[in-house]
């Protein structure tokens, strides 16, 4: 299996709908998807930002596979 495809929100826990800051955001590590508490950094250079929520659809590449995250730092 691929890694995950994930729509990056940023917003508060619980808030899945929050608005999108990226879409097609994949791991850089194969098998560590992102969890609660972990840092990413996107393609845009922008970060560190801080996962506080998740949801995983029924495929890789569903788009309910949603990180929910806050900017983390300055």
């Amino acid at each position: 299996m691929g890694h995950v495809v994930w729509s990056v929100r940023e917003g508060k826990a619980g808030d899945l709908d929050a608005p999108e800051i990226m879409n097609g955001y994949r791991a850089s590590h194969p098998g560590h998807e992102p969890g609660l508490g972990d840092f990413l950094h996107l393609r845009d250079g922008s970060g560190p930002w801080r996962v506080i929520d998740r949801a995983v659809g029924d495929r890789f590449n569903s788009p309910e596979n949603v990180l929910v995250v806050e900017l983390f730092g300055d």
